[in-house]
C-alpha cells in the first residue's frame, strides 16, 4: 500500500520584516533590494509514514515541529519540496481554535462537521457521540463564549476524534481538561493505534513518544536528525539535550544559537550499578541487589526536587515506579548524585527501561526525564514463571483422620 504521508525534500522559509512598512517600501522602484530577514523554519525533510504507523516528532522549541505539523495539516504551504497526505486528516494542533465563540457547542458541531465534509445527516448521526464523549450535558446549548478554557478544549478534542479519520496528526494536547478527561483522551488515541490508524505525534514528552510511537523523527534547527525507532531517537535527543545542560556545544558548527539549556534542573547522567563493587552492571537476576545512580544538576535558579525511577517493561507495563518524596526525601544541592537502592530485585527474565523523573518538591511540576543510559536486564535462571518473584512460603497441613 502506499504510504499515508509522503514527503520529500519539504522547506519552509518565513520572511521576517523590521516593520510593517518595509514590505510596502522593498516594492518601490529606487528600493535597493530585499529588507526582510530569511527565517528557514524548515529544510529539506524528507520521510514517509505507513497505514498503521504511529511516528512520534521531537525536538527543541524552534526546531520546525510545529511548521511541518502545519504543513501537513494543510494550514500553511511549503516554500520548497513536495508531500502528499493520502486519507481523510485529523489534526490536534490548536483545539477549538476553528469555534465561532457567539455560536453555541451544538451549533458549532455542526459548522465544524460541514467544515470537514460531512452531510447533516452523517453530523447528526455523530452529534450524541461527540456531547457524550465531551461530557458538556446542558452547557452544549450554551454561547462557546461562556466555556472556560478546559470546556472549549474538550468539545474541541470531541469534535476532532469523532471524525475517524485514517491519519490523526497531534500536537501537544494530552493535557486536556481534569485528570479523567484527559485518561479518556489518551484512551481514544490508544484505541486509534489498536485499530491500526495512522498518528503523527509530537510531543516534548520522551516517555509518551516511546511508548506510544514506532519509529520517531528529531528536528534540529528545522532539519531532520535522526528517523529511527522511537527508542532509539529518543536516547539520543536526549544525550543531546544534556549536553546542552552541561553547557558544551554538541555542534560545533551550529549557524543558531541552541537553548541555554541550564536554566533549570537536569538530569545530567543516570547508570546502573552493582550494589556491591558500584561498578557498571545491567545485567542481573532475580535476587540480586542493583543500585540506580542518577546525576543530577540544579538551575540557576536554586530548586527543591525529588526524583522518580521505574522500570517498563517493552509492551509499556509499568512494573515499579519509586518516588523520593514518598519518603520525604527532598534534596537542593546544586549538584550531585541521588542513588535508588533496589535490593533483592524481585523481577523475573526480562529487558526493562528505566525512566528517571526529576520533579519539584511536591512531586507535581516536572523539571526533567530522560531514561537510564543501559536497559535493565534480568535473566531467570529457575523455572519460576511470571513479571515478578513474590517472597513465599508453603506449608502442608494433612487433614485429620476420620
Amino acid at each position: 500500500m502506499e504510504p499515508v504521508i509522503e514527503a520529500r525534500n519539504l522547506s519552509k522559509t518565513y520572511r521576517l520584516y523590521g516593520n510593517p512598512y518595509d514590505q510596502l517600501l522593498e516594492k518601490m522602484p529606487w528600493s535597493k533590494g530585499p529588507r526582510y530577514k530569511s527565517i528557514h523554519a524548515l529544510r529539506d525533510a524528507s520521510f514517509e509514514v505507513t497505514h498503521g504507523e504511529c511516528v512520534g516528532l521531537v525536538g527543541t522549541n524552534g526546531a520546525g515541529k510545529s511548521t511541518l505539523l502545519k504543513i501537513l495539516s494543510g494550514t500553511t504551504f511549503p516554500t520548497g519540496g513536495s508531500y502528499v497526505v493520502r486519507g481523510r486528516v485529523t489534526s490536534l494542533l490548536e483545539l477549538g481554535a476553528g469555534f465561532h465563540v457567539s455560536f453555541t457547542g451544538k451549533e458549532n458541531i455542526f459548522m465544524n462537521a460541514a467544515m470537514m465534509g460531512f452531510s447533516r445527516k452523517e453530523a447528526q448521526k455523530k452529534y450524541q457521540e461527540i456531547v457524550d464523549f465531551s461530557e458538556l450535558g446542558d452547557f452544549i446549548n450554551a454561547p462557546v463564549r461562556t466555556y472556560s478554557s478546559g470546556m472549549q478544549a474538550r468539545l474541541g478534542f470531541s469534535v476532532a476524534v469523532a471524525t475517524e479519520p485514517d491519519l490523526l496528526i497531534i500536537d501537544e494536547i494530552l493535557a486536556v481538561g481534569d485528570m479523567n478527561f484527559r485518561r479518556k483522551c489518551v484512551d481514544k488515541i490508544w484505541d486509534y493505534k489498536r485499530q491500526g490508524k495512522s498518528m503523527f505525534f509530537c510531543s516534548h514528552s520522551l516517555y509518551d513518544v516511546r511508548q506510544m510511537c514506532d519509529r520517531a523523527i528529531w528536528l534540529r534547527q528545522g532539519n531532520v536528525q535522526m528517523i529511527a525507532d522511537s527508542v532509539t531517537v529518543t536516547n539520543e535527543y536526549a544525550t543531546y539535550e544534556n549536553k546542552l545542560a552541561e553547557g558544551g556545544d554538541p555542534d560545533p558548527f551550529a549557524e543558531l544559537p541552541e537553548e541555554a539549556g541550564d536554566d533549570h534542573p537536569r538530569i545530567i547522567s543516570a547508570k546502573l550499578l552493582d550494589a556491591k563493587t558500584r561498578q557498571p552492571r545491567n545485567v542481573f537476576s532475580p535476587g540480586d541487589d542493583a543500585i540506580v545512580r542518577v546525576h543530577v544538576k540544579n538551575g540557576k535558579k536554586r530548586e527543591r526536587m525529588t526524583l522518580a525511577v521505574g522500570a517498563m517493561r517493552s509492551d509499556g507495563t509499568l512494573c515499579f515506579a519509586h518516588a523520593s518524596q514518598f519518603q520525604g526525601l527532598v534534596f537542593d544541592f546544586d549538584e550531585g548524585h541521588v542513588n535508588l537502592h533496589l535490593d533483592k530485585l524481585c523481577l523475573l527474565s526480562g529487558e526493562f527501561t528505566v525512566p528517571i523523573w526529576l520533579f519539584d518538591q511536591n512531586g507535581a511540576h516536572r523539571f526533567h526525564e530522560r531514561p537510564a543510559d543501559d536497559n535493565l536486564i534480568v535473566q531467570n535462571r529457575t523455572k519460576d514463571l511470571g513479571l515478578f518473584l513474590q517472597a513465599h512460603r508453603w506449608d502442608v497441613e494433612a487433614a485429620a483422620p476420620k
